[in-house]
């Protein structure tokens, strides 16, 4: 199997499973906004759970699980399964001690991280106390969510993707489950805390079942000399900041957004995680599969090979990335009103929240590009070039959102993330041909061209059709937006499909031939 149909292979396992997650996560997020809407539990829960989860992104799928696979894949293709088993010991090991270390540290010093991460909540001292008790029962979760991603780098690298992919589905179910149970308690808000960390604790029994039954099954290793263990620790620190800037960029907004008025928080997490829909389904399905097999390309052919499995994914991304950053700007009201709109959750709750979307929408293909660049960095064992560009980014990202939130409120912060994200993306892109030539940027850019001219007329299409639900200018039932919600993406699809057939995608045509294999 070639490499392009191994990324596209996997990386279908993997979006149908993160589909899955994400539709879950949606039904988590409607129930949650059911119950709490955007009120002051609602913002407390948010910035507790908002700590380990960006831990979560820093430390565990960000870093360790870019440092780990390329340094395993070499071990593995140079020495045999044995070596590589017990470089995944070794870095089990050490990485078990360090998150034990950092879960009691979290637990105590709980009260300081709310300082740090909400500040503004200093003001509301009910607020603030409620923010550091919910973060002292979920900080725990970075050590278990973190060996989960070191199991699911491991699968990934011995090319299994569906029950590594299966982890946040459990994770979603329990917090749905916990989120029915307290209903509207007294103690409602606490019992869905609870639900995290179980549901972080369920996440690794699939992984640990298919370990053992590969013989990769994690047994503690301190010899802190073999050299895998350093070449990982080289990688990891960089690794930190650099796979997850668009993460550390919310990490400002969050702390901005505790300063302006009560809800702010909230809508910028609900529309964020409207915004990662997408970005899970395709950018990070694709990232996840094309790391090991460019890592695969740099031991075995070189780096002419990396860059054909590069601009393989990056068209893939512009296929699917640009209409969704259309289709999210435009259909952005009835999207959060269909989902949102009901219980705790009001109407002007839905306007703000669509209102954010559609400026977090805005940075939908960078960050979706930047994710995949990095990880080329490094299948090249390159952690230094990202991470200086990710400190520029993070830079410029502040000073916007100190500017915009002075004009925009919680929208600027919105769109200062956007704004960053380009940065990023057009950065990495000339470090990357700096430090390894010609990588194709003239087929990206006609790819780019064509989802672009597609996605407009898309676009245009549906404002034309569906101009009164975009607005939400007449009184709907839940049920006929839904079903005219239904239709106006159907028919987004319909017609971006045309265009771009007419246009002789390349990807369109892959996804046809792909499809039609599996049929046959």
């Amino acid at each position: 199997m070639s490499t392009k149909s191994d990324i596209a292979r996997s990386a279908g396992v993997v979006s149908i499973m993160t589909l899955a997650s994400r539709v879950l996560g949606l039904i988590r997020d409607i129930s949650f906004a059911y119950f709490f809407g955007a009120i002051t539990s609602a913002d407390a829960f948010f910035v507790a759970f908002r700590i380990p989860n960006l831990l979560r992104r820093l430390v565990a799928e960000g870093a360790m699980s870019s440092a780990f696979i390329p340094v395993f894949t070499s071990y593995q293709a140079r020495f045999g399964n044995a070596e590589a088993k017990k470089v995944s010991d070794i870095t089990f090991t050490y990485l078990l001690i360090a998150l034990l270390v950092l879960s009691v540290l979290g637990v105590v010093f709980s009260k300081e991280l709310i300082y740090l991460f909400a500040p503004g909540f200093e003001l509301h001292p009910a607020k603030f106390n409620l923010t550091v008790t919910l973060n002292r029962i979920m900080f725990p979760f970075i050590l278990f969510v973190s060996i989960v991603a070191l199991c699911m780098g491991l699968l990934n690298s011995l090319k299994h993707f569906f029950v590594p992919a299966l982890s946040p589905i459990i994770l979603n179910i329990s917090i749905i489950t916990f989120i029915l149970i307290a209903n509207h308690g007294r103690h409602a808000i606490v019992i869905v805390a609870i639900g995290v960390l179980v549901g972080a604790i369920l996440e690794l029994v699939p992984q640990l079942i298919l370990m053992r039954k590969k013989g990769f099954m994690f047994s503690l290793n301190f010899d802190y000399r073999h050299p895998a263990l350093r070449e990982s620790l080289f990688l990891f620190v960089p690794m930190m900041f650099g796979a997850a800037v668009y993460q550390l960029n919310v990490f400002v907004s969050n702390v901005l957004a505790s300063f302006l008025k009560t809800g702010s928080i909230s809508y910028l997490y609900y529309a964020s995680r409207l915004f990662e829909f997408p970005q899970g389904i395709f950018a990070v399905s694709i990232a996840i599969a094309v790391l090991p097999a460019m890592s695969r390309d740099t031991v075995t052919d070189g780096v002419s090979k990396l860059k054909d499995s590069l601009v393989f994914s990056l068209k893939l991304l512009n296929f699917v990335t640009v209409p969704a950053t259309v289709g999210l700007i435009v259909l952005a009201r009835p999207i959060i009103s269909v989902l949102f709109h009901r219980g705790s959750f009001g109407l002007s709750d839905t306007i703000a929240v669509s209102s954010a979307l559609m400026f977090y929408a805005i940075g939908l293909w960078s960050v979706a590009f930047s994710r995949v660049i990095t990880q080329a960095f490094y299948a090249l064992k390159d952690a230094k070039t990202p991470v200086v560009i990710a400190v520029f980014t993070v830079m410029i990202n502040l000073l916007l959102s100190v500017w915009l939130m002075n004009k925009m409120e919680y929208r600027g912060l919105a769109l200062a993330t956007s704004i960053s994200a380009y940065f990023n993306t057009f950065y990495l892109l000339y470090a990357l041909r700096k430090k390894i030539g010609r990588i194709g940027l003239k087929t990206i850019a006609v790819s780019f061209l064509k989802a672009f001219i597609a996605s407009g007329i898309m676009g245009m299409v549906l404002v034309l059709a569906f101009k009164n639900i975009m607005l939400l200018q007449h009184h709907y039932s839940g049920f006929s937006l839904s079903f005219l919600l239904f239709l106006a993406i159907l028919l987004g699809i319909v017609c971006y499909a045309v265009v771009s057939y007419i246009l002789k995608t390349e990807e369109l045509k892959d996804g046809l031939a792909i499809l039609k294999r599996k049929l046959l």
